[in-house]
């Protein structure tokens, strides 16, 4: 029988304070919102050592009240980020940690699948890139991480939160406040995804929340962080620096009424004896088109109970890309549609595309010009059924909740909204919606506070 030596594994200390604190926190669910360099990747790569080890982190292993000897159960560790970039710092530490036992052989490391496990057992820390469901599909952990959330699509979570439940497991989510306009390699279709989420977590005892500046990293230069305020937005420099989630921003997006809670509703089939509306917005490269239906008693099955007679339940969102003709597109929105009886199609500036319409029009699809000419006044039209809570969108229209969720007005130099969208002409989708709530009626109505407080399914 061989008797493998025994190897001391270093794990090094956190850079101060506020790092150590999020290291011991033992809560199964904690979020984390810090500012650039303020080291999440390596504390979290600590916090995973500590956990695949089994070495209780309020401790580090010298014995508390919270462990047996320094020892808890160890854990199965999934790390994951959207970048590559992301996966290789966190894997760079984790390596560095754990060396000493892996050039021992009393831990396996496989550099291809970025795995480090005990040998003949479950027991491993991965990480991998992932980015939304499927791409995380396959792999388990009983202590999840999650860096770089803002960028990855919420729908990780439907796949973590099942993951976690047969073994209470722990679930660490490290993110920077994104910026108003979602860029680069964001797979997000709400940017602020992650900061509901923290808003959430801060009211909910379930969860542990932190929030960190750049300056609580002691290993930076103060100096230099204070002149990089001359090299930053100001808008930059609160997300980024101070990890700010800036609370105006409500008043920033153009349609903020959009109450995604109570709204944003789960798929069912359309009754066939339901009126359906359409608005279009036409062009070569990049027509769509939403589908509206209007809703009839009763409900059907699936549908909330929340929904009244007239409200409008938006069931599909088109857009081809470019290469189709006037013809093909009419069969295709005759697909769409089925059975259901069209009551009004709308699209179009009033003034210039006529002709567009007449083609439409010569093919068996007849569309009219929007009711108000001006872009705002259509915009209001919107808001006014947004507000009134008439307007249900399924959630797996994807395209048409990113545009609501990224529409804003252009701001001023104090950052305050101006009277005209920024980027107005790549909401395709929202110029569908606006043309046609011209010709919806806003119904006047009361909404108690007994109607919001549970949807019902």
């Amino acid at each position: 029988m061989t008797v493998k030596e025994k190897v001391e594994i270093q794990i090094p200390k956190p850079h101060g304070k506020e790092q150590l604190e999020f290291i011991k926190c033992v809560v199964i669910r904690q979020i984390i919102k810090a500012g650039r360099r303020f080291g999440k990747t390596y504390a979290v790569a600590i916090k995973d050592v500590y956990a695949f080890l089994g070495i209780c982190p309020i401790c580090g292993g010298g014995g508390c009240e919270a462990c047996v000897g320094g020892r808890v159960k160890p854990q199965r560790v999934l790390y994951a980020a959207p970048t590559l970039e992301q996966v290789s710092k966190y894997w760079h530490e984790v390596c560095q940690m754990l060396g000493p036992a892996i050039e021992s052989g009393q831990l396996k490391k496989d550099e291809t699948e970025k795995y480090i496990e005990v040998p003949g057992t479950e027991r491993r820390l991965k990480a991998k890139t992932a980015w939304n469901k499927n791409t995380l599909r396959g792999d388990f952990g009983s202590r999840v991480t999650l860096e770089e959330f803002q960028l990855m699509n919420e729908d990780i979570l439907d796949i973590v939160y099942p993951m976690l439940l047969d073994v209470n497991g722990t679930l660490v989510i490290v993110y920077t406040p994104p910026s108003l306009k979602s860029e680069g390699v964001s797979k997000a279709r709400d940017p602020r995804h992650a900061s509901k989420l923290f808003k959430k977590a801060q009211a909910d005892t379930r969860w542990q929340t932190f929030h960190y500046t750049s300056y609580d990293n002691p290993l930076l230069s103060q100096k230099a962080l204070a002149e990089i305020t001359n090299d930053m937005s100001l808008d930059a420099y609160r997300r980024e620096i101070l990890a700010e989630d800036d609370e105006i921003e409500t008043s920033w997006l153009v349609y903020h009424k959009f109450d995604e809670e109570w709204c944003k509703i789960k798929r069912f089939a359309i009754p066939e004896n339901w009126n359906v509306l359409t608005g279009h917005d036409f062009g070569a490269a990049n027509p769509g088109a939403l589908f509206l239906a209007r809703v009839q008693l009763p409900l059907p099955d699936g549908a909330p109970k929340s929904l009244r007679y007239g409200d409008y339940v938006m069931f599909r969102e088109y857009a081809p890309g470019a290469g189709f003709s006037a013809s093909q597109h009419i069969d295709r929105f005759r697909e769409l549609v089925g059975k259901r009886e069209v009551k009004i199609s709308v699209g179009g500036n009033v003034t210039t595309e006529g002709e567009i319409r007449q083609l439409y029009g010569a093919g068996g699809w007849p569309i009219v010009p929007p009711l108000l000419t001006k872009v705002n006044a259509q915009i209001d039209r919107v808001l006014a059924l947004m507000g009134s809570n008439e307007l249900y969108i399924f959630e797996d229209l994807y395209g048409v909740l990113s545009e609501i969720a990224n529409c804003m007005w252009e701001l001023d130099e104090e950052k305050k909204p101006k009277n005209k969208i920024q980027n107005e002409s790549k909401y395709h989708y929202l110029s569908c919606l606006r043309t046609l709530a011209t010709y919806l009626p806003v119904k006047i109505q009361i909404l108690t506070n007994e109607r919001r407080k549970v949807k019902v399914w």
